[in-house]
């Protein structure tokens, strides 16, 4: 385990069990800077691991969206107009926004190996036996 998260649950475990050694004090003072000091720093985790999870989720979504916006430009630039706009409404079809889960990343990688396949040799009527 990385030392930096076990001395932050060490700080949060210890100010909650100072607080609660305090409410058997008489010093009222005490026991509500003590329990200040475990709410606060408690919430604090809470608020970062909450930011440190969005700027990881903005990360991965700007990360999937940049390679789709890549190999759209590729296609178009290729001539291959009808496969991209293939590709983007299967994309639309499927897409589901969505808080909780989400499988951009998957649908997106889906939708830029259909864009950039190689193209299907076609036959040709001479080329049949």
């Amino acid at each position: 385990m990385d030392p930096t998260f076990i001395l932050i649950l060490l700080i949060a475990v210890s100010l909650v069990v100072a607080w609660v050694c305090t409410e058997f004090q008489p010093r009222r003072g005490l026991r509500l800077l003590f329990g200040f000091l475990a709410i606060g720093f408690c919430y604090l985790i809470a608020a970062v691991v909450g930011a440190l999870q969005m700027l990881t989720a903005s990360a991965w979504y700007s990360g999937a969206s940049s390679e789709l916006i890549d190999a759209t430009i590729s296609q178009l630039e290729a001539g291959n107009q009808e496969r991209v706009i293939d590709s983007l409404k299967e994309l639309h079809k499927e897409f589901r926004p969505s808080y909780e889960s989400s499988n951009y990343d998957e649908l997106v990688e889906k939708a830029v190996q259909q864009m950039t396949r190689a193209e299907e040799p076609r036959w040709e009527a001479h080329d049949q036996p």
